[in-house]
């Protein structure tokens, strides 16, 4: 019976796990000479290859205490030219005792720092691609929005909805649903298009002090970067995000011939939707102080 998908591609990254892990040699049973890192210098393996189990003396799948005998190392080839800095520092070591207790699995934090504990967000922060911040990534993601919607929204962002233009690619011919409009854009959909501007105008006009523009990037901008009270901050964010998801729902249904609302009704459900987050915010934070 075959297992999980999931298994063969854990086991592709073995080569990156090695490069995190770390033993720290007591009685030197766990760890394997060749395959961990037991000297602070990566696995012994890739330093000399295959060749080098012969030089030194020391079976393939040994462990680290294998190489040791009555508390002196065994490890052959101190008059040879091949590997002698490495004899030298194993040498250097201490010698694997029972005493000392079983050997500790170390996990990479950092640079240089090593941990007994294995920490999701240290190891994330070692292998992510980083690059600069962009000015709307907490117009996309802040602790108060919906996950679906924030998907959804960064999707928008990014350009990777598949507006008409992007699937005329495919072949296929699609005008906008909401509107008429015969060129369907992400920048006419957020909110050049009479419908959705009317939607996100009726919304937000209250809160923007009639500063709503019918432009992506200027709507994109004003979102992130405004000189609103904190708590009015947080609501354009949520009504944003809230109206795009809705938007981008109702034009999907038109499109699929499942729905169609009026714009008065797509307000009130965008409306709900963000009173509901508001609510379960609320009544989140009260059960937490309770």
């Amino acid at each position: 019976m075959r297992g999980s998908w999931m298994w063969p591609k854990l086991l592709k990254l073995r080569p990156l796990v090695y490069e995190f892990m770390r033993f720290e040699v007591n009685d030197g049973r766990t760890a394997f000479f060749w395959f961990d890192d037991w000297l602070r210098m990566g696995r012994l393996i890739d330093i000399t290859g295959n060749v080098g189990t012969c030089y030194l003396g020391i079976a393939r799948n040994a462990r680290v205490s294998d190489a040791a005998r009555q508390s002196e190392w065994r490890v052959r080839g101190q008059r040879s030219r091949h590997y002698h800095e490495l004899h030298a520092c194993i040498l250097a070591e201490p010698v694997p005792d029972e005493e000392r207790g079983r050997d500790v699995v170390l996990w990479k934090h950092s640079d240089d720092n090593y941990k007994t504990c294995f920490s999701s967000a240290k190891t994330w922060d070692q292998i992510r691609d980083r690059r600069p911040v962009v000015f709307w990534s907490k117009s996309i993601w802040f602790t108060q929005g919906v996950p679906r919607f924030s998907f959804i929204v960064w999707l928008a962002v990014k350009n990777r909805l598949s507006t008409g233009d992007r699937i005329r690619a495919w072949g296929i011919q699609q005008g906008c649903v909401l509107c008429g409009e015969r060129d369907e854009t992400r920048d006419h959909i957020f909110f050049a298009c009479p419908y959705s501007f009317t939607v996100w105008d009726t919304l937000t006009n209250r809160l923007t002090g009639s500063r709503t523009d019918p432009d992506w990037m200027h709507t994109l901008q004003f979102v992130s970067k405004n000189n609103l009270q904190l708590l009015d901050k947080i609501l354009v964010k949520m009504v944003f995000q809230t109206c795009i998801y809705h938007v981008w729902k109702e034009r999907n249904e038109r499109r699929h011939q499942t729905g169609y609302r009026t714009v008065q009704q797509v307000v009130r459900i965008v409306d709900k939707a963000v009173r509901n987050r508001i609510t379960s915010l609320r009544s989140l934070s009260i059960s937490w102080l309770d």
